[in-house]
């Protein structure tokens, strides 16, 4: 057992407690608060176990947030995300006037981004948000297409009592149905054979009804490919724009619009199964993947159409310019439920495969390898029968009372060495991995943040960064005070809290508390795994973390040479006799 003793007065460590986020978990009893001194010690647990699993396929229909693209960590591989999703009817059984015809269609999804300034001229400058590896110059070639495999509610296999469950690799089901039509056919080659994600705001000029651009005073332009000579008409943020096929959905909506198939949402999404968006790299390995969320996107086809008849007495009757919107992906915060899947093919680095294969369950592993998607996460065995058995003895005969309890995990910055900042997971997350549920301390951690991102902050799993340039990650800590104080001491039954499994992920928000389905569930020291955070799911980065195994050390700025191994260290308070 690893111990140092500091003598501090009650006063004095109050005070402490008080200026620090701790004193949420302050675990002290009455009468040692009472008292004059005490004991503060720190315990560092010596026999823990931690490795690294394989998650296989995860379960990935009708998540809040979606990948798209292709990403290159250098540490993990190359991951491509696609996405299928189903489409409904903005109105059912809608009316398109007399002779319609389409004069365009469009898709707008909006990207997460933070407004920085704005120009003299009106422009906008944006900074980006969940896109990595954004560049430029990361290109791919992204497909739109029609989608002819019904997404289905309910599993017929579970004789429809059980919602239906799609996973990451899942894509085989759809591939032998999707459309040989492009419908992302525009000639800007940027929204589809080079396509890239941009910060630039989409600027929407002014036009006339023939889809010219006019001046402002509406004359139309003599050049019109002179970008300084258009009006803007209106200013939208980032986000994906594809101009889509008119002829398409002319055919499939418009021309259907005395069928039965646009009477309902149920028949129309059988009708029309929805669109597939599928990635394909230029260059190998080139690319840049974006979360987004598709239940904001904007589907709208612009026609025109008369209110009569062409007939004797009015063979040319008035054309107006309208508008009819589709609605896709799925929310689980309204009404929208399109069913939609997003399919994640990962091909591994060497050094990440061999990471995982020879990852042990038995004397845990010297790295943590935790990996976003379809990826791995990590289990941590606390204590040992013995260790257990000895600290629980300390607590019911010594009264020594558990004040604070982290785990510290040290990045591996040899293996990260090729990472950059911007692919390093800004949190992780640890939860109760045999029961499949969140741990005392994140339900008892009620801070909150302007960014929901960075709530719960007593619970901790932030990135701990260099001071200075590159500034790389260095460490992350997580508070898990609570749990150690029921697993150490009785409750007024005589009873323990079980020494659970502690599972241990990336995570995208730790406000979302919520598990996926593994395809292959599996189990690891007599513990069944069958779901993993969500958050997870969300999260395609990666990072490697010092394991209990670990002999690596770094000298901190007094000269102390400072293990970089897995830790959980426990402060107890023991009353002075």
């Amino acid at each position: 057992m690893k111990k140092s003793f500091l003598k501090i007065s009650s006063l004095l460590f109050l005070f402490v407690l008080l200026i620090s986020c701790d004193k949420d978990f302050n675990s002290l009893d009455s009468e040692v608060i009472g008292d004059d001194h005490f004991d503060l010690e720190k315990y560092e647990v010596e026999n823990l176990i931690a490795y690294s699993k394989a998650t296989g396929a995860v379960q990935t229909n009708n998540l809040p947030l979606n990948a798209l693209g292709i990403y290159n960590n250098p540490g993990f591989g190359v991951t491509k995300a696609h996405f299928v999703t189903q489409v409904e009817l903005a109105s059912e059984n809608p009316s398109f006037g007399f002779n319609p015809v389409v004069d365009s269609v469009y898709l707008y999804v909006p990207y997460f981004r933070t407004l920085k300034s704005t120009e003299d001229d009106g422009e906008r400058i944006y900074e980006l948000d969940s896109v990595y590896g954004y560049s430029e110059s990361a290109k791919f070639r992204l497909n739109v297409l029609e989608n002819g495999y019904y997404l289905r509610d309910f599993d017929p296999s579970e004789n429809l009592q059980t919602a239906q469950k799609y996973y990451s690799n899942d894509k085989n089901l759809i591939d032998p149905f999707k459309g040989t039509e492009l419908l992302n056919n525009s000639s800007n080659v940027s929204q589809n054979s080079e396509f890239f994600f941009s910060n630039k705001e989409i600027q929407i000029y002014k036009t006339n009804g023939a889809g010219l651009y006019v001046d402002d005073q509406g004359v139309v332009l003599g050049n019109q490919s002179d970008l300084s000579a258009r009006v803007v008409k209106e200013r939208r943020a980032p986000g994906m724009w594809l101009d889509l096929k008119s002829s398409f959905f002319q055919q499939k909506i418009l021309n259907a619009a005395s069928t039965a198939n646009l009477f309902s949402n149920n028949a129309f999404k059988n009708y029309f199964r929805g669109l597939l968006f599928e990635v394909e790299e230029i260059n190998a390995g080139q690319g840049a993947l974006a979360m987004l969320d598709f239940s904001n996107a904007e589907l709208k086809i612009l026609y025109k159409a008369a209110s009569t008849e062409v007939s004797v007495e009015n063979p040319t009757p008035e054309r107006t310019r309208r508008e009819f919107s589709l609605k896709m992906g799925y929310s689980a915060s309204s009404s929208l439920r399109n069913n939609s899947i997003n399919f994640l093919e990962h091909t591994k680095t060497q050094s990440y495969q061999d990471g995982l294969s020879l990852s042990s369950e038995t004397t845990g592993d010297d790295k943590l390898f935790l990996k976003g998607g379809d990826g791995s996460i990590a289990f941590i065995d606390l204590f040992d029968a013995n260790e257990l058995q000895a600290l629980r003895n300390n607590v019911a005969t010594q009264n020594w009372l558990v004040n604070d309890a982290r785990l510290t995990f040290y990045v591996d910055k040899t293996a990260m060495t090729n990472v950059p900042k911007t692919s390093e997971p800004e949190r992780i997350y640890i939860y109760d991995a045999t029961n499949n549920s969140v741990l005392v301390d994140y339900t008892f951690d009620g801070s909150s943040s302007a960014n929901p991102k960075n709530s719960k902050v007593v619970f901790g799993g932030m990135i701990e960064r260099e001071a200075t340039d590159p500034k790389k990650g260095i460490k992350y800590t997580i508070r898990l005070t609570e749990h150690i104080k029921r697993i150490l001491k009785a409750d007024s039954n005589g009873e323990y809290q079980d020494n659970i499994k502690i599972g241990l992920s990336v995570t995208e928000s730790i406000n979302l508390a919520a598990s996926g389905n593994l395809k292959t569930p599996f189990s690891t020291n007599g513990v069944q795994i069958t779901k993993v955070p969500l958050s997870s799911i969300l999260n395609p980065l990666g990072t490697v973390l010092h394991g209990p195994l670990s002999t690596a050390t770094f000298t901190d700025e007094n000269g102390n040479v400072i293990p970089m191994k897995l830790k959980l260290n426990i402060y107890f308070t023991k009353p002075n006799n």
